[in-house]
């Protein structure tokens, strides 16, 4: 596997996913070129037809990541060796003898001497994704075929006279990629090794849609070597013609997108039993609590941790909660008012739910004034149930019990 993207370490993840991505490109299709007459004037000469068909395959597999809390962020990993680009196409030659020799008293015409298709092909291995700053930002394939002879014909013209034609083709094959550009809902990716970063929609997973857009390019450069004999009696062969003879089939550059991906990533969902908690009238020196349900509507395991920020006559425990998904934790929240008087907190939760990572429970009660011809030196405790209805009071068995409440952490799993 490729090394870890050199991100910033995230606190949360969700499962990374699978990527494959498939693209095919037609890189030499509808090329064509003629040559003319080689060459041009000669009464004897060689005429050749290209034309080209077929073109590139890339294949890449590799890991994409979900991430968050500061923001969440969408990034691919590549893997090594296996990103797969494959040349396959084929030329197509077609080579004619063009004669002209009218005015020696011989024939004048074309004759198509050969046809015949040359198979390109090659293959590169790299690294995925093949965006700018990666390791390879550019994958290449060429293809040198050795010389293939096209023509080697003798062509009568009077009685024991001949022309004889002979020609080599020499083609170079060369092919291109490279990522341009990776788009992930509304973010673009144009740089390996960076993530991109995108607004998480509340639920239980999350999709990315995603178009990966690649460029491609494609050259055929040839080089001919025709020539032309003559061959009579008591002469033996004459050279008549020979060169060489180089062209350039160049394709136009282009960029292309490849079949439309998603990604679907689990996330935890919390959603707390209440929005705000009202604890009433309490007298000084009692204990009243309640428990707050926390449950996990998402697929992804939740886990975080809880304070108190306002007034001290509110506390909670446990400070942390977990649940797996489909399952809920829970949390006791105390109030103890100290003195006489309206008081108020919020109960924050804070959680690897990347909708909404800080949840807050507004808090509020009141302090009074403890019953006159209370025995002031037996502790008095008040505890509610889960609705918050009930209070008791009584000596040390009923503070032993409430006490008792407050140690075990309340919590109902699925």
């Amino acid at each position: 596997m490729l090394a870890l993207l050199a991100l910033p370490a995230f606190a949360y993840e969700s499962e990374s996913q699978p990527v494959l991505l498939v693209d095919e490109a037609p890189v030499f299709d509808n090329v064509s070129f003629t040559t003319g007459v080689l060459p041009a004037g000669s009464p004897v000469g060689v005429e050749f037809t290209l034309g080209s068909s077929g073109g590139t395959t890339v294949r890449m597999e590799g890991e994409a990541f979900l991430s968050w809390p500061e923001d969440v962020t969408f990034a691919a990993e590549g893997e090594e060796d296996k990103g797969y680009f494959e040349l396959d196409a084929s030329l197509d030659a077609i080579t004619s003898v063009v004669v002209d020799l009218s005015s020696y008293g011989g024939p004048s015409g074309s004759f198509e001497l050969d046809h015949r298709s040359l198979l390109m092909d090659g293959r590169a291995l790299f690294t995925p994704f093949a965006l700018e700053g990666a390791d390879t930002p550019r994958v290449e394939v060429v293809d040198t075929t050795d010389s293939t002879q096209l023509i080697n014909y003798s062509y009568e013209i009077f009685a024991g006279v001949s022309l004889d034609f002979y020609a080599d083709m020499t083609p170079t094959i060369t092919v291109g990629f490279e990522g341009v550009q990776w788009l992930a809902n509304e973010g673009v990716i144009t740089q390996e090794y960076t993530p991109v970063v995108i607004t998480p929609d509340q639920g239980a997973d999350f999709i990315v849609d995603s178009v990966f857009r690649g460029g491609y390019d494609g050259t055929i450069s040839l080089v001919f070597s025709p020539q032309v004999a003559i061959t009579a009696p008591f002469l033996g062969t004459i050279p008549l013609v020979s060169f060489d003879f180089p062209i350039d089939l160049v394709t136009s550059a282009f960029e292309q997108d490849f079949r439309p991906t998603s990604y679907t990533f689990p996330m935890p969902v919390l959603q707390p039993g209440s929005e705000a908690e009202d604890f009433g009238e309490v007298e000084v020196s009692l204990i009243k609590t309640v428990n707050i349900p926390l449950q996990n509507i998402g697929n992804l395991a939740l886990t975080g941790a809880a304070a108190i920020e306002g007034d001290a006559a509110f506390t909670v425990f446990p400070n942390q909660f977990n649940a797996n998904p489909g399952t809920e934790d829970g949390l006791v929240v105390t109030f103890s008012p100290t003195a006489v008087g309206d008081v108020a907190a919020e109960l924050v939760l804070t959680s690897n739910d990347p909708g909404y990572p800080d949840i807050r429970v507004a808090l509020t009660g009141a302090g009074v004034e403890t019953d006159v011809g209370q025995d002031v030196g037996d502790p008095i405790v008040a505890s509610t149930s889960e609705c918050g209805c009930d209070t008791n009071r009584g000596g040390w068995p009923s503070m032993a019990l409430s006490l008792a409440a407050l140690a075990v952490v309340w919590r109902r799993r699925a």
